[in-house]
């Protein structure tokens, strides 16, 4: 009775409810918006993938030089030698750059300090092990390619891949390339390696998925380019079209194994 007369002197009445109207987004809008989504969301995960790579440019770059200073660690205490490039196969000569026996990795762990300086950070099973990848008959494959100690180099040319002279002392010339990152392939085995692509590093193998793209050049499977360090301690980013095609493998041809640097 007392609200009544209140209003009533106050003027006020019974006012009616007012219901809650909403505005609902127009299929346009939510186009939009998801479209708005979808791009921040592949700038942010571009921006990670760039920073990832130089990350992993930066750790390669420091390992070429560890596996520099292991050399010349080495070759101090073996009459300015430096660690033989040959294989563990019965042919002196079947060797291949990637390739070193199990007597030079022991002395470049022993000289560096550490296995994990030849290994490419982020390439794939069968690299990345602590027992490292050994390959029956021919010794441990790096994720590097060892260019020193090397027998009868210049190797042959074989259609449009150089050859290239080894380093045998520390005392050569300080311009000969030493150790490379491992943009490397073989058509005899099907496989193909990119350390340093737009997304990360790429090892294409002879598995069923991958057969249109085994044995495809470094560059072919994205390669951006790669590190490459000289007998003098120097290393330095060599962009993929700026890089020659070498020969990696010493007596194989078509099957053999290629590299870039």
């Amino acid at each position: 009775m007392r609200i009544t007369r209140f209003s009533a002197v106050f003027g006020f009445s019974k006012l009616p409810a007012r219901r809650a109207t909403f505005t609902a987004f127009t299929l346009i809008e939510l186009l939009v918006v998801i479209a708005v989504i979808a791009i921040l969301a592949s700038l942010l995960l571009s921006a990670l993938s760039t920073g990832k790579e130089r990350a992993r440019r930066a750790r390669c770059l420091s390992n070429v030089r560890q596996i520099i200073l292991a050399v010349h660690i080495y070759a101090g205490d073996n009459q300015e030698s430096v660690p033989s490039g040959t294989s563990e196969n019965s042919n002196p000569e079947d060797s291949h750059i990637p390739v070193v026996s199990s007597t030079t990795r022991s002395n470049l762990i022993a000289a560096g300090g550490n296995s994990r300086i030849l290994e490419c950070p982020g390439l794939r099973k069968p690299f990345g092990q602590p027992e490292g990848w050994y390959y029956p008959d021919y010794g441990y494959v790096l994720g590097y390619n060892y260019l020193g100690g090397h027998k009868d180099t210049p190797w042959p040319k074989f259609r449009e891949f150089s050859g290239w002279v080894s380093p045998q002392r520390v005392t050569d010339s300080p311009s000969l390339v030493l150790v490379t990152d491992l943009n490397d392939w073989s058509p005899g085995y099907a496989k193909s390696f990119a350390p340093h692509t737009r997304s990360g590093p790429v090892l294409v193998d002879d598995t069923s998925a991958n057969d249109s793209a085994a044995g495809a050049s470094s560059k072919e499977i994205g390669a951006r380019g790669g590190n490459v360090g000289h007998l003098d301690g120097s290393v330095r980013w060599v962009p993929i079209q700026n890089m020659n095609s070498y020969r990696g493998s010493r007596l194989w041809g078509s099957g053999g194994c290629y590299a870039m640097w």
